[in-house]
């Protein structure tokens, strides 16, 4: 299947006498109907990233291609949607008028039903005369995604795209990316909400001072089982004697009861048949199952160290 999306070794360099990578070669490509979760913390080079991409900041260095053509060509934009994270609204629009003015900038007029259409899958069909300054953060934030609808893109760009929205409007933009998904829209979403882009994202990869530290499908990232055990001791002395030998492990101890999380199955008989020497019982032992914000610290944590 044809990349719709590739991106090789991009790299953008920032100052003149003290040159800094904000992006570090950065490598990803997309499939058409997949969508891409960006996540990582505050000034990882996550926003620049899809700027170079849509050719509103220059590439130092790498290459990179949307529909096969070279960015940032004029080709390489038609077809592409962009919500950025931050807009300058024209207060004196309405709703209707700001539609109608960025559907005459994608190259031509969207006809009255199809604007009406897009309003009404982020509700706000009922708010198209409003004018936008006496719209809210979260009302103008519909209006946008209905904006980036009326593209008729082939891969949609969002930058948080969630800030703003109340619980109500997160899940509508989610219905909307899945319904993008199932038109084979490619979707790139960049946002903290870890836990939304959990829901609707096949793959993520994340991003820390400029790097990808990690690029893979959701399913292969959270598949990586654990093990909690909750081991009782007769007396304090024997669990905090039991957590000294085995400190190696990360164990907890509180009081006469030592806790442990494991991603060793191998590790579990020899810990069990030690503290069965040492007088231990074991309490409780479940596998626990990784979340997306687990890993997005854990990714992080390892990162740094």
């Amino acid at each position: 299947m044809a990349k719709i999306l590739e991106a090789i070794e991009i790299t953008k360099v920032v100052g003149t006498i003290k040159k800094e990578s904000i992006v570090d070669k950065v490598s990803f490509s997309m499939e058409p109907g997949e969508v891409l979760g960006l996540l990582g913390p505050n000034g990882a080079g996550k926003t620049t990233t899809m700027k170079m991409l849509l050719g509103l900041t220059s590439i130092t260095s790498g290459e990179a291609f949307i529909f096969g053509k070279k960015v940032p060509s004029i080709a390489s934009r038609e077809g592409v949607g962009f919500l950025p994270e931050a807009i300058q609204h024209p207060d004196y629009l309405s709703v209707l008028e700001y539609i109608k003015y960025h559907a005459n900038l994608c190259g031509g007029k969207a006809s009255s039903s199809d604007i009406d259409s897009c309003l009404e899958r982020v509700e706000m069909l009922d708010c198209k005369n409003k004018l936008l300054k006496d719209c809210s953060k979260g009302m103008r934030q519909r209006v946008d995604i209905a904006r980036v609808l009326l593209s008729n893109a082939k891969i949609v760009f969002l930058d948080e795209p969630f800030s703003g929205l109340d619980p109500c409007g997160q899940v509508m933009l989610k219905e909307v990316i899945n319904s993008l998904k199932k038109q084979n829209i490619s979707v790139l979403v960049n946002s903290h909400a870890v836990g939304i882009l959990e829901d609707i994202c096949e793959r993520v990869f994340i991003m820390n001072k400029g790097k990808i530290l990690v690029n893979d499908s959701l399913p292969k990232l959270l598949n990586t089982t654990k093990y909690f055990m909750s081991i009782n001791f007769k007396d304090t002395s024997k669990a905090i004697e039991f957590s000294e030998k085995f400190k190696a492990q990360n164990l907890e101890c509180k009081g006469a009861k030592v806790e442990v999380t494991l991603t060793d199955k191998n590790v579990i008989d020899d810990l069990l048949q030690a503290s069965a020497v040492m007088g231990g019982k074991l309490e409780k032992a479940t596998p626990v199952v990784l979340t997306l914000d687990q890993l997005f610290v854990n990714v992080l944590k390892r990162g740094e160290s």
